[in-house]
Order: C-alpha cells, then structure tokens, then sequence
C-alpha cells in the first residue's frame, strides 16, 4: 500500500481580532531497529505497531501531498491514514518530540508519528472498510469526530492512540472537518463545523446502509460533538429504526456547545432516536471557560453549577482527572476515563452497571463521578 509522504509544514495563523486573542492568550516504519546491548553487539528492539485508520473528510487535499489535507473547505474524501505507534507506548500519553530533549522530528521507536495517507475512490474505500469490518471479532466500527484547533495528521495521530489505550477490537475513522488548526481559528472552525454537518450525516448513512457493521460507536470531541449529534439526529428522521439499532453508543467528551440549546433542543431529540448517550463534563476545562466568556453562555461539558443533567443522558463529572496544560484533553491523558470508556465499548453496560463510576443523586437529577 503506497501513503503520500508526510513532514511537518509551519503552523499557519490567522488574527479573528483583538478580543480573541487576549481571550484565549489567558486561558492558555516496519522492520526492527537496534540498539546496542551491554556487551557491545546490537541488539533488536520491537517494531513500531502500525495503525490504519479510514477516514472521511471535507477538507482539501495537499497539493504536495503533505499532511495530507489543509484546513480550507473540499468535497467528501475518503482514504486511510497510516499512523505509527511506538513500540514502548505507555497508556495515556500522546509520545511526541519535544524541543526540551532536542527532539525536532518524529522517531517511531519513541513518538506517534502520521505517515501519510492513500486517498481512494468511494468505492474502494467502503470496499476495504467493509473487509474491516467483516475481520473484526464483533463487527465494531468506531467513528471519531475531532474538535477545534486540530490538523490532519494530529487528528489521526490522537485517535489512533485513542484506538490502541482502549484495545478497541475493529476498524477506526476519523471524520476530519475543515479545522484551522490554530488557537486564533475559533470563528472560522465554528462555521466551517456547521458546514459539515450534512457531510457527516453522508457518512454515517453510507456506514449504516452499505458496510456490515453491527456495532457503530459514536466518539465527539469539543466542537466536533455540534456536528455528531446534529448529524445523528438527521439521519434518525431518515432510516428505520433496526437499522438506527446498530448505534450501540454515543460518546460526548468536552462537548463545546451551548448548554442551554443542548438542554432543550438536542437531548430530548437524541432521547428519542434510543441510542445510548454518555457525556463527560469538566470544571477544571480551561478551553471551555474561554469559549463560556467568548459566548456568554455554559457550554455543555461544563461541571459545576452548569453540569448538564437531562434524562436519556448520562453525564459523567470528570473534574478531577487531568488533561494537559488546558485540561480538555483528559478523555486521552486520564487512566480513570481511557477505562470507564473501555467498559462501556466492551460491555455496553449504563453507569450505573461501571465498576469505576459512583453515583450522585441531586433534586435535578442523578450524574456519576469516577471512583478514585
């Protein structure tokens, strides 16, 4: 299989005005190596684990072919990202180069590195996803939906790592919108995920029509989850229930969408389609306070007074895990979520069935923390 080549191109920037930036300012290859053993003699060291992972998106494509696609608006594409994951990969970390260790470029004994991407034809492309699928113990498809301020290549690498710290058992696809893929995007990348709504609902039709899959799992995160459950939500008014039946479960992490329009209009809709919904909340989201006071309304994956409890959702109170410098990231940085994920994905089970989860029963409503 030939993948574009791949290298790191420079950040691009774009200024959305003064008031934005002081806003966010605040808140802010197969085969095996050696190495040589302690008598001198080179010794083997494992290959790094490759990962494909299809994708879906409506991004442009590279001219040159590298990192695969930009951040301007193109027609639906399909394909497979080759991702590399390090032999030594540890549970939770997202292993890149850091200038700090004078590490400039990846190196797939060490980070998780984008390889590249095969662009294909629709038809060749649910062709091979449908061998996926079929190879697949359960027939599980799990779908991913990025957030703001992401790339290509780091969209693939992040889900790719999501995949292998879950032991997820089938094929993987990212659904890659038109994100700027800079802190100062936020505007453009707010329209440009209410642009693809209608592609992403393409997609999860095609999935549930034309593939064999008996197990879809439904991952948001941040701005992505604006698209995912508008999409879901589409494409229940359009097919029979038995087939709506295959959406096993619908994961929402740091949904960065208004809470009160989540509240009113969305909940009560995704209730209906009967298709199990878990929302995981933070107070210690420093990216989602900023997009609070950027809006001047709660989004829905605060915690706190905000924390949104609705019935036909479960929400998970995740404030006390960590998710790097921002803490938005905790659903891939925190054992404690990677596990409670994991049980859902395996079992299917609700909360109150997850060993890692205690319940808390208010005069609105229940919610669940994770054990500590």
């Amino acid at each position: 299989m030939f993948f574009q080549n791949s290298s790191r191109g420079p950040a691009r920037r774009q200024s959305v005005g003064k008031h934005l930036l002081m806003l966010f300012t605040l808140v802010l290859g197969a085969g095996c190596a050696t190495v040589p053993g302690g008598d001198g003699r080179p010794r083997a060291t494992a290959a790094p684990r490759t990962i494909p992972v299809f994708y879906a998106t409506d991004r442009t494509a590279n001219p040159d072919g590298v990192n695969g696609y930009g951040a301007d608006r193109g027609p639906l594409s399909f394909g497979v990202a080759e991702v590399g994951i390090p032999p030594n990969h540890e549970l939770g970390r997202n292993e890149r180069p850091s200038v700090f260790r004078f590490e400039w470029d990846p190196d797939e004994r060490k980070h998780i590195a984008f390889r590249g991407v095969q662009p294909l034809p629709r038809s060749d492309f649910l062709q091979q996803l449908r061998a996926a699928i079929e190879q697949a113990p359960n027939k599980n498809l799990l779908l991913f939906v990025h957030g703001y301020n992401s790339e290509f290549p780091a969209a693939a690498r992040n889900l790719a790592q999501f995949a292998t710290d879950l032991k997820f058992d089938g094929p993987i696809l990212l659904f890659s919108w038109p994100s700027q893929g800079t802190l100062l995007g936020y505007i453009k990348d707010e329209t440009n995920i209410e642009w693809a709504e209608s592609h992403l609902a393409e997609v999860l039709i095609a999935l549930l029509d034309q593939t064999p899959v008996e197990q879809l799992f439904l991952v948001a995160h941040s701005m992505g989850s604006r698209a995912l459950t508008h999409a879901l939500v589409g494409v229940a008014n359009e097919l029979p229930s038995n087939i709506l039946a295959l959406v096993r479960a619908m994961i929402l992490i740091a949904p960065d969408l208004d809470a009160d329009l989540f509240r009113r209009d969305v909940a009560p809709t995704l209730s209906r389609t009967g298709v199990h919904v878990t929302l995981y909340a933070s107070s210690e989201d420093r990216a989602l306070r900023a997009s609070k006071m950027f809006h001047g309304y709660a989004r829905a994956g605060d915690s706190g007074a905000d924390l949104v409890l609705v019935p036909g959702i479960e929400t998970v109170d995740a404030s006390d895990t960590s998710g790097g410098l921002l803490g938005h990231s905790y659903f891939s940085e925190d054992r404690r979520i990677m596990e409670d994920i994991y049980a859902l994905l395996l079992t299917g089970r609700r909360a109150d069935q997850r060993f890692g989860l205690q319940a808390v029963d208010t005069p609105d409503g229940r919610y669940w923390t994770l054990r500590r």
